[in-house]
C-alpha cells in the first residue's frame, strides 16, 4: 500500500523574517561587529627623511560609520624594502580625526617617544644595511564620539630609527605587493 505524504510549501525568507533574522542594529548586543570595511593599497610610497625617527603616512583607509558611539578595531599589513642601515621600523596607526595615535603605546606623532614601541616592529639593532619588511598591526579605537553616517578615517603610517639617514618603499615597485586594511564596527 503506497501512502502519499504531502506537506505545505514554504518561503525561506518569509521564516527567517518571522524569527527576526533582520535584526536592527539598535537591537544588538554589545560587542557585535555591525560593519566591516576593506582597503587594499598598491602604489608605491617611498620614505626618506619624513619617517626617519616619525611617521609618514601611507594612505588613509576608511567606514562609514553605522551607528552613533561605536568601537572600530582597525588592522593594517604593511609591506615592503628598508635600506641605507635603517635600525628598525615599525607601522603606526594614527585616528584622522583628531590626530591621535591608536597604536600599542601612544607614539608622540613627529618624534622618537623615549621608551615606546615606536621602533619595535623588526630589525631594531639588527645591524642590517637593507631589509625587506612585513609587518601587521591592530588596534581598538574606543573614542566613541563618530556619529551614525560619519566617514570615520585612519592614516596608515610607517617609519624607522636611524639618526642621519635612511631610506623606506613600501610596496617596492617592481614586486606585485599591497598594503591591506580592514575597519570593524563594533556596538557599545
Amino acid at each position: 500500500m503506497a501512502v502519499t505524504i504531502t506537506k505545505p510549501a514554504f518561503n525561506i525568507r518569509d521564516k527567517l523574517a518571522e524569527i527576526g533574522a533582520n535584526i536592527a542594529t539598535s537591537q544588538m548586543p554589545s560587542g557585535t561587529i555591525i560593519n566591516t570595511a576593506y582597503s587594499e593599497y598598491d602604489t608605491q610610497v617611498h620614505i626618506t627623511t619624513t619617517g626617519r625617527r616619525k611617521y609618514a603616512t601611507i594612505w588613509t583607509p576608511y567606514i562609514n560609520a553605522r551607528e552613533s558611539g561605536s568601537d572600530f578595531l582597525v588592522m593594517a599589513d604593511v609591506q615592503g624594502y628598508v635600506s641605507s642601515s635603517v635600525d628598525g621600523f615599525n607601522i603606526g596607526i594614527q585616528r584622522w580625526t583628531d590626530d591621535a595615535w591608536i597604536t600599542v603605546a601612544n607614539e608622540v606623532k613627529n618624534a622618537d617617544a623615549a621608551n615606546a614601541d615606536n621602533w619595535l616592529g623588526g630589525y631594531h639593532n639588527s645591524g642590517l644595511a637593507s631589509y625587506s619588511v612585513s609587518r601587521t598591526r591592530f588596534a581598538m579605537d574606543t573614542y566613541r564620539n563618530y556619529k551614525a553616517g560619519q566617514k570615520v578615517m585612519y592614516d596608515i603610517c610607517a617609519g624607522y630609527h636611524n639618526s642621519s639617514a635612511g631610506d623606506m618603499k613600501i610596496n617596492y615597485s617592481g614586486y606585485n605587493s599591497q598594503c591591506t586594511a580592514f575597519i570593524m564596527e563594533i556596538k557599545q
